[in-house]
């Protein structure tokens, strides 16, 4: 286990799943609102003996979900409705893009959050 990926480390993932090289900026900020995201859905593991750095044991599972959230991040921010329309051989179909995809909830589900009431 490590610290939560900077964005030295969600660049480094996101050139490597699309060979692409991100612009800083963009990323720094999509992670910011992630890393928050993230934050209020899970339950960070703490390492409660060392006040000036409480998450440095976050999990691997954690890690990979909150770059793959960037990456989702990014992607739609081309499309403001989170609408994408493809055109099929019988017209065109539109398909919704979610927010979170089936593999950061499977990756965050044993940190999530329980809300009662």
């Amino acid at each position: 286990m490590s610290g939560a990926p900077d964005v030295t480390a969600v660049m480094g993932y996101l050139s490597a799943a699309s060979g692409l090289t991100p612009d800083r900026d963009k990323v720094s900020a999509a992670l910011a609102a992630e890393t928050a995201s993230q934050a209020r859905r899970c339950q960070i593991p703490q390492d409660l003996t060392d006040p000036d750095n409480p998450v440095d044991d976050y999990p691997a599972d954690l890690s990979e979900a909150l770059c793959r959230r960037v990456a989702a991040n990014l992607a739609n921010r081309g499309l403001p409705l989170g609408v994408q329309t493809q055109v099929a051989e019988f017209g065109g179909v539109s398909t919704r893009i979610g927010g979170l995809d089936r593999e950061v909830r499977r990756l965050e589900a044993p940190y999530r959050k329980k809300i009662l009431g």
